[in-house]
């Protein structure tokens, strides 16, 4: 493990400076690890934003820890507490991880689905933009939606056409279900804080980068009742990430 106080450079060779970075969610699962990783291995200040810090309580106490000047939780939650604007516009960097993601839920609680993943983010995005501070948002590889050969029939000759079913990031139309099938509230919600986000950098010069992973496991996850198995099958799979930016860059990252 890298010591913080280890100087760190760039691809370009340049020395990396401190910064301050406002993290939303930084009480999950994700942030949870992201703080760890950012206060062990990077000499940069966390403002950790959350309604529960359990996860990271680790990282808090005692205050004896070498980190303990860099990092500050604070208990908010990002839909109605006007501190939000405050701790962005005194951060370098915001980093927005909080949302409801759990599959179980899209079906069953739709509208909090859809709240959490757009309703609740507009206001990170808009303070983002009037701040000039540039802003990482996790979003979801489920934005990519169907493919168009799950469209064909099951006997046509298209269906191996490559051109059908391999996903092309930039060009694919991103295919959703009906509006009854609740299961896409999650997708859709995801798509169009995309959108938003995309559009505040196109009109208002919003610095951005959009990271859409496919799937998290780990220490720390919330297990759900009924999948603790297949979530140990999968613990030694590969995982993926497909980041965008607005320097128009995509990029792909496997994880172990």
């Amino acid at each position: 493990m890298a010591s913080s106080t280890t100087a760190r450079v760039d691809l370009d060779g340049n020395t990396i400076k401190p910064i301050t970075i406002c993290m939303i969610g930084a009480g999950g699962f994700i942030g949870s690890h992201l703080c760890e990783k950012l206060l062990t291995e990077t000499p940069h200040s966390v403002l950790a934003v959350d309604v529960y810090n359990d996860k990271i309580k680790h990282l808090l106490e005692p205050d004896s820890l070498p980190w303990a000047g860099r990092i500050q939780f604070h208990r908010l939650n990002i839909k109605n507490d006007s501190r939000l604007e405050g701790l962005i516009k005194c951060s370098d960097l915001t980093i927005n991880l909080a949302a409801i993601c759990t599959p179980a839920d899209y079906n069953t609680r739709p509208l909090d689905t859809i709240y959490s993943n757009f309703i609740d983010a507009l206001p990170v995005v808009k303070y983002c933009s009037e701040n000039n501070k540039r802003l990482i948002h996790f979003s979801t590889c489920e934005v990519y939606g169907k493919t168009i050969g799950s469209y064909l029939p099951k006997d046509s000759p298209l269906r191996q056409d490559p051109a059908y079913y391999i996903l092309k990031e930039d060009t694919s139309p991103c295919i959703f279900g009906s509006v009854e099938k609740q299961r896409w509230s999650y997708a859709c919600a995801k798509q169009l804080i995309e959108r938003l986000i995309y559009a505040e950098g196109a009109e208002n010069g919003l610095e951005f980068t959009i990271v859409r992973p496919f799937n998290w496991i780990g220490p720390r996850m919330d297990f759900i009742p009924g999948l603790m198995v297949q979530v140990r099958v999968f613990q030694g799979f590969w995982h993926a990430l497909a980041i965008t930016s607005s320097e128009g860059s995509l990029s792909s990252l496997w994880m172990g």
